[in-house]
C-alpha cells in the first residue's frame, strides 16, 4: 500500500520469481536497537517485509543529547499495510490426527473494484483429498469468498498445505500462516494414548541387575522412549542447603522463633561433623550463631520448666519439647548447653505426659509421641509411657508419630516386638510407586505443624537408625529430595527435619564415599558409561533410547552394571510410550483423569445439560475435567489434548469474555471450597491445555474451560493424562473419544 507505484512493482515482481509461495510469517517484520542519524537528524533504514499480508506498526524513539542542554526525545509510529489485490487467507488447524476427515478452506479475498473469476487450488502432501485439487470460484468487487476441501489426514509426521489462486490477472500462493519452519509445515499426531510405567534398583553388593521390558501391543514405534536415570547418591545434593540462618528481625521474647533458627543451625553443624563435610566458612557462621542462639532460649525459660509462645505466661508442652530438642540437637554437634535447663524442662514435659487412656484425638497421640522422643533423647527412660501409648493407640497414630516412637525405643534400648510392630506399620501405610514413596497422616496434623515432608523425614530418619535396608528406605530418600523447592524445603522446620534424616542416611549407607565405574548395555549394545566418586556425586545420569530403537515382540534387556568399590548405584527406567486407543482403557494408577464435553450454551445451574460428542461449527464447547489424586502429589501434571478443528478459549486473554474464564472447584472437602491456588500455572497449548501443580492434597478437582469450534470435521481426540513430574509411574488416563463439528 505504500507510495510511488512500489505496491504494483511488488506484484509484478512476485510473478516473476521462481517460487511465489508466501511462507514467511514472523510475528516481528524488523528490530534494530539503535541507529545513527546524519547532521540533519535524519537515517534512511531498509526493511524488508515479511510475506504476511497484514498491517505492520513500525514505532521508533529518538533521543539528542546536546553537550550544553537538557536532552530532547520524541517518538512516532507509522502503519504499513501489506497486501495483494487477490489474496489467500488458509484456514487450517494448528495441528492434524491421522484418520481426522476434515474440511481445509481457504478465504479469497478480492481487494479490487470488479468481480473476479478465479481458480483456486490446494495441494496436500499428508492428506488426501475427497474433492478435485481445483475450484473454479467468483469473489465480488472488494469482497471475499470461503473455499472448502474435504480430506482424509494420512499417516505421516508432517502436512505439507499450499494453497494458490489465479484470476483477472492477479494471483496468490502462500502456505498456513503457522507450522513448522522451513515450508510452514503442520505436524501429524497419530491417536495415541499416552502410558508410563517404572521401576528402580540398587547395586549395592551386587555388580548387575538387569530389567526386561516387553513393549505393549499397539505402541507407536514413532514416538516414545525408554529413560533411564543413574545416580552415585539419592541424597549427596542435600549438602547444597547447608546454610546458617542468621540473625533476623523478630522478638527476642519468642522462643519458638530462636528454636526456629536454633534447630536447622544445629544440625546443620551435626551433618557436618558426622559427614566430614570441608565447609570452614560455614562451619565459623555457625560458631557464632548457635552459641547466641542457645543463650537466648536458656534464658525464656519459665519457672516450672518450660517455654511459652512469645509474651503468654503459660508453658506449652509442645514448645517445650521442640525447643528442649533443638538444645540437644546442638549439645550432639559439639556446642555447650546448660544441662540444669534441659532437666527442668525435661521434669516438666514428663509433668505434661497424659494417660494414654485419656487421650481421644489422633493430634493429641501424635503430640504424645513426640514428646516420648525428646525426652527419651535426654536420657529419660519412658518405656512404660510408651507401651501405654502403643496398646492404647496404635491405629490412631499417624505414621510419622510411629516413627518418633520406633526413635524412642532405640534411644532407650528396649524396643522389642512394639518396635518391630511400628515398623511394619509403616511398610504398611507407606504411599508407594515404582520409584519414590512418603507417608502421610491421616488428616492434616496442623496442631503439631506436621506436613509430608517433615513426616516422611522422620520416618527416613528412623528407618536409618533401626532398618536402613527396608524396602522403601531409598525410594522414600528420592521422594524427599524430590520435594525441595530448588535447593531448600518449604520451610526451616522441614529443612531441618530432611537434614537430620538425610544425614543419618548417608552416614549409614557410606554414599558420599562413591568411587566406582558404571555402565548401561540395552541389549547388548553399550548407551553409557561413566564413574561416580567424590567430584560427581551430587550428580545425575539421564540416558533415554528410542522406542523405534528397541525390539517388539520381545523382551528388551536393560543391563545396569557396576564395578567393586565404595557406594552404591541408584537407578530408575521409565517406559514411556504411546499406544494406539484401540488398545488401550483408562488407567488409574494414583491419579484418575475423566473429561466430559458440553454445549456451553447449556448453564448447568439451570439446566440438566447432557454430554455432547457433535457441535455446529463457530458454537462453544464446555470442557468439564476431573482429577481425582488419591493421595497428595507433588509436582503434578495433567494434559488435555484438544480436538485439532477447535482451540482452547484462553481466560488469560483480554480478548476473552469474563464468562468463559477457567474455574477449578474441590468437591470432596467436608466444608468444600475453590481449589484454584493449587495449580500453579495453567497453559492453553496449540494442541493441548496443560495444568501444573507444585502440590496437589488428596482430593476431587473440577476444572471447567472452554473450547471455540472453527473447522468443520470428524477428530479423534486423544485422552487425557495424569501423572507426577518426578515419579511419573504415578498416572492416570482418561478416554479417547471422537467427536464431529458439523456445517
Amino acid at each position: 500500500g505504500g507510495g510511488d507505484g512500489l505496491a504494483n512493482e511488488a506484484v509484478a515482481k512476485l510473478g516473476e520469481d521462481e517460487d511465489e509461495t508466501r511462507q514467511d510469517f514472523p510475528d516481528t517484520a524488523y528490530w534494530e536497537a539503535k541507529v545513527q542519524t546524519d547532521a540533519n537528524g535524519q537515517v534512511s533504514v531498509e526493511i524488508p517485509l515479511p510475506d504476511s499480508t497484514t498491517t505492520w506498526r513500525l514505532s521508533s524513539k529518538a533521543i539528542n543529547i546536546p553537550p550544553t542542554s537538557a536532552p530532547l526525545v520524541g517518538q512516532n509510529s507509522v502503519d504499513v499495510v501489506a497486501t495483494l489485490p487477490l489474496l489467500l487467507r488458509p484456514v487450517t488447524p494448528r495441528f492434524f490426527t491421522v484418520g481426522d476427515v476434515i474440511q481445509l478452506g481457504t478465504i479469497i479475498n478480492n481487494n479490487t473494484d470488479e468481480a473476479i473469476e478465479a481458480t483456486v487450488s490446494l495441494v496436500a502432501e499428508g492428506l488426501t483429498l475427497n474433492d478435485g485439487v481445483e475450484q473454479t470460484v467468483t469473489i465480488p468487487a472488494n469482497g471475499r469468498q470461503l473455499v472448502r476441501w474435504t480430506a482424509v489426514v494420512d499417516d505421516v509426521e508432517f502436512a505439507d498445505l499450499t494453497f494458490r489462486v489465479e484470476g483477472g490477472g492477479y494471483s496468490d500462493a502462500t502456505k498456513p500462516t503457522f507450522g513448522i519452519a522451513p515450508g510452514q509445515l503442520i505436524p501429524v499426531y497419530r491417536y495415541t494414548g499416552q502410558d508410563i510405567v517404572g521401576t528402580s534398583g540398587i547395586l549395592d553388593d551386587v555388580t548387575r541387575q538387569v530389567e526386561a521390558i516387553l513393549l505393549p501391543p499397539g505402541v507407536d514405534t514413532r514416538q516414545g522412549s525408554v529413560d533411564a536415570t543413574l545416580n552415585g547418591s539419592l541424597a549427596a545434593a542435600m549438602t547444597e542447603a547447608l546454610v546458617a540462618l542468621e540473625d533476623w528481625a523478630y522478638t527476642p521474647a519468642c522462643a519458638s522463633a530462636i528454636t526456629d533458627r536454633l534447630l536447622p543451625n544445629a544440625v546443620t553443624a551435626r551433618a557436618i561433623t558426622e559427614l566430614g563435610l570441608d565447609n570452614p566458612t560455614l562451619q565459623a557462621e555457625l560458631d557464632i550463631t548457635i552459641p547466641d542462639h542457645i543463650e537466648r532460649l536458656q534464658n525464656l525459660i519459665k519457672s516450672d520448666g518450660g517455654w511459652g509462645w512469645c509474651y503468654n505466661r503459660e508453658s506449652d508442652a509442645w514448645l517445650t519439647a521442640y525447643s528442649l530438642l533443638a538444645l540437644l540437637k546442638a549439645e550432639d554437634a559439639g556446642y555447650a548447653i546448660d544441662t540444669a535447663v534441659t532437666t527442668e524442662a525435661a521434669r516438666y514435659l514428663a509433668r505434661e505426659l497424659a494417660n494414654p487412656t485419656d487421650l481421644t484425638e489422633t493430634y493429641e497421640v501424635n503430640r504424645q509421641a513426640f514428646l516420648l522422643y525428646v525426652l527419651a533423647e535426654q536420657g529419660t527412660n519412658i518405656s512404660g509411657d510408651l507401651d501405654g501409648l502403643f496398646t492404647e493407640h496404635r491405629a490412631l497414630i499417624d505414621p510419622y508419630a510411629k516413627a518418633f516412637m520406633i526413635l524412642a525405643y532405640e534411644l532407650i534400648g528396649s524396643g522389642g516386638d512394639n518396635q518391630q510392630s511400628l515398623l511394619s506399620d509403616l511398610n504398611n501405610s507407606a504411599v508407594v510407586s515404582a520409584t519414590g514413596a512418603h507417608w502421610e497422616d491421616i488428616e492434616p496434623d496442623f496442631f503439631n505443624l506436621n506436613s509430608d515432608v517433615r513426616g516422611t523425614a522422620i520416618v527416613i530418619n528412623a528407618l536409618a537408625k533401626v532398618d536402613p535396608d527396608n524396602a522403601f528406605a531409598s525410594q522414600a530418600v528420592r521422594w524427599l529430595m524430590v520435594a525441595r523447592t530448588a535447593q531448600h524445603w518449604s520451610t526451616s522446620h522441614e529443612t531441618a527435619w530432611s537434614v537430620l534424616a538425610l544425614t543419618d542416611w548417608m552416614a549409614e549407607t557410606g554414599e558420599l564415599d562413591a568411587d566406582y565405574e558404571w555402565q548401561l548395555n540395552v541389549n547388548l549394545e553399550s548407551v553409557g558409561d561413566g564413574r561416580f566418586n567424590a567430584d560427581n556425586i551430587t550428580t545425575s545420569e539421564q540416558l533415554s533410547v528410542p522406542i523405534g530403537d528397541l525390539v517388539e515382540s520381545e523382551l528388551n534387556y536393560f543391563d545396569f552394571q557396576r564395578t567393586g568399590g565404595d557406594g552404591r548405584l541408584y537407578y530408575t527406567l521409565h517406559l514411556n510410550s504411546a499406544i494406539s486407543v484401540d488398545m488401550i482403557d483408562p488407567v488409574s494408577r494414583g491419579i484418575t483423569v475423566q473429561r466430559t464435553y458440553y454445549d456451553a450454551a447449556c448453564d448447568p445451574a439451570v439446566d440438566d445439560c447432557q454430554p455432547i460428542t457433535e457441535i455446529a461449527s463457530g458454537e462453544q464447547v464446555r470442557v468439564e475435567l476431573t482429577i481425582i489424586a488419591h493421595n497428595d502429589l507433588i509436582y503434578a501434571v495433567v494434559e488435555d489434548p484438544l480436538p485439532s478443528g477447535a482451540e482452547g478459549i484462553d481466560p488469560n486473554l483480554n480478548t476473552t469474555s469474563g464468562n468463559l474464564g477457567g474455574d477449578i472447584t474441590r468437591s470432596d472437602y467436608d466444608y468444600g471450597y475453590w481449589g484454584w491456588w493449587y495449580f500453579n500455572n495453567i497453559e492453553y497449548r496449540d494442541e493441548k491445555v496443560v495444568f501444573l501443580s507444585e502440590f496437589l492434597p488428596a482430593g476431587t478437582y473440577q476444572y471447567t474451560y472452554y473450547l471455540q469450534t472453527n473447522i468443520p470435521g470428524t477428530y479423534q481426540v486423544m485422552p487425557a493424562i495424569g501423572k507426577q513430574e518426578y515419579f511419573p509411574e504415578v498416572f492416570g488416563r482418561s478416554a479417547g473419544m471422537l467427536f464431529t463439528i458439523t456445517e
